[in-house]
């Protein structure tokens, strides 16, 4: 019941505090999977925010591969693949209030924790409506389903 450790990763709580209204490049990295000579594709989605895809390339990312990026025209996606034994590198503006989820599409490897959270401008953020809580459901529509 305990997993092997993985020195390919890193350990934290996960919550990136942003400031509002900057430009923000992530640089994905893909390594070994918990066993040796594994990589897998993840496609890795944010939440709250397109971002364009400025470049990547095999192996291991070095200051070096920034001279590849596309910075004249690249494209605008909210989910970027990031290849076995390869890097990509995105780039978002943080100029939409919120905590934006950003993770791996597979749901397991979310659950196992490919996932972070990027949160900006909170204190920008208002009273938010319990019909957003609720995915637009009131209270009384939530407790007639119940019912049913």
């Amino acid at each position: 019941m305990k997993p092997p450790s993985n020195p390919n990763s890193t350990y934290g709580n996960g919550v990136y505090m942003l400031k509002f209204n900057t430009t923000i490049d992530v640089i994905l990295q893909n390594a070994n999977a918990l066993n040796a000579n594994v990589s897998e594709i993840h496609p890795w989605h944010l939440h709250g925010h397109d971002f364009w895809v400025l470049g990547y390339g095999e192996g291991k990312f070095s200051k070096k591969d920034e001279k590849k990026f596309n910075l004249k025209n690249p494209p605008l996606r909210n989910t970027a693949v990031i290849f076995p034994y390869g890097w990509t590198a995105l780039r978002f503006v943080t100029d939409n209030p919120g905590v934006w989820a950003f993770h791996c599409h597979i749901e397991p490897h979310l659950h196992m924790g490919m996932g972070v959270v990027f949160a900006e401008g909170v204190h920008l953020v208002g009273n938010i409506p319990n019909e957003a809580l609720s995915c637009g459901l009131t209270g009384k529509m939530l407790m007639s389903k119940k019912h049913n």
